[in-house]
Formats: structure tokens, sequence, C-alpha cells
């Protein structure tokens, strides 16, 4: 039992370096997408569906790399499909960006980087209980992504449909309400409390939307 303990915390570990890793490049490629769109040299308006694609996709690998532990159908597929739609929407993108630009913003390397994390993520995804009480930054993250996610949902895809509104007020927040917390305006006691009440909330949302 020791030496499985001993495995579960390494995995958990290494999870952690490679979700970390992946963030910070996922905030390098999305920052370049928004100078992009701001930069008058580029043909900005044709890239505008691709880029707001490439950003749900990255939304969507980021929130379920940390739930895999939810027993997720075809996790292992989907992750892997997503994954190669983040590569080819990305090559397709930064082939109408001048050479000039991607070097000055290191694309060569983040791009590599960014697929290596992701594989990373996937292979690493720790299996462990439901009741393993994520970080303030991971349950952030995770906040984050399935308000995007959900807000995604209700107003491009299924914007008659009410349960998607419902699920983007419930996210927003679970978001907001996290954020007193980390800036420190939420009684100990109570934090302690909900933040294992939000996890369960914010995993039930992702569960949901994932077998939709």
């Amino acid at each position: 039992m020791e030496n499985e303990g001993q495995r579960e915390k390494g995995e958990a570990k290494n999870f952690m370096v490679s979700f970390s890793a992946l963030r910070k490049d996922v905030v390098n490629i999305l920052d370049f997408m928004e100078r992009l769109k701001n930069d008058e040299d580029q043909n900005a308006v044709d890239m505008a569906d691709q880029i707001e694609e490439l950003k749900v996709v990255l939304a969507f690998i980021c929130t379920y790399v940390q739930l895999s532990h939810c027993d997720l159908k075809e996790f292992e597929d989907e992750m892997s499909n997503s994954r190669q739609q983040v590569e080819n929407l990305l090559r397709t993108i930064l082939d109408d960006v001048d050479n000039n630009v991607g070097c000055k913003h290191n694309m060569d390397h983040v791009l590599p980087s960014l697929m290596d994390n992701i594989d990373d993520c996937i292979s690493s995804c720790h299996h462990s209980t439901s009741s393993a009480t994520m970080t303030d930054e991971q349950l952030d993250f995770l906040l984050l992504d399935l308000h995007y996610l959900s807000e995604f949902l209700a107003e491009q895809i299924y914007p008659l449909e009410t349960q998607y509104d419902i699920l983007q007020t419930v996210s927003g927040n679970m978001k907001y309400f996290h954020g007193l917390i980390v800036n420190g305006c939420i009684e100990r006691e109570i934090v302690e409390y909900v933040l294992a009440q939000f996890q369960l909330m914010a995993e039930r949302v992702a569960i949901f939307l994932w077998h939709d």
C-alpha cells in the first residue's frame, strides 16, 4: 500500500509539472493569436474563425486532462482527436503569418512545446479518486475553461437551448466566487468546505458537457 501511495504521488506530481507547462504554452499561444487579430498587416478577418476554434479546443483539452479520473467515455480517442485539431489549426494559421512575425514571438519553439506538453498531459493523466482535492490554481483554470466552453456553446452552438445558458451562469458564478476565495475575501472555515463543493460541481458540469 505504501508503494502504491508513493506511485500515485509521483504520478500526480508528474501530471502537475506537465499541466503547468501546458498552461504556460496555451497562454503564450493565445497571446500571440490576440496580437494577430489586432495586427492590420495580417489577414485577421479570415483567421478569426480558426482562432476561435483553436481557443475552444485548447480549453477542451485543458479541462478534460484534469478530469480523467471521472472515467470519461472514449477519453483517449477524444483527446487524440483534439490534439490533432490543435496541430492542424495552428499550422493553418501560422502558414498565413509572415515568418518574421512568427519568429519574433518564438512560435518555432512554442508550437512543438505545446504539442509535447499536450502529449505528456494525456499520457500522464493522474487517475486519482474524484475526492482528491485540486489546488487553487488547478480549480481556477478549470472554472475559467468551463465558463468559456459553456459560454461558447450557449452563444454560438445552441443559442436556443436554455440548459447551456444555465451552465454558463453556474460556471460564471463559481468562477467569480472562487476569485473571491483566491483574493482572501472569504473566511477560511467557509473556504475549506466550499472548495470541495466547487470541484464536485465543476466535475458535474464538465461531465454533462462531455456526454452532450
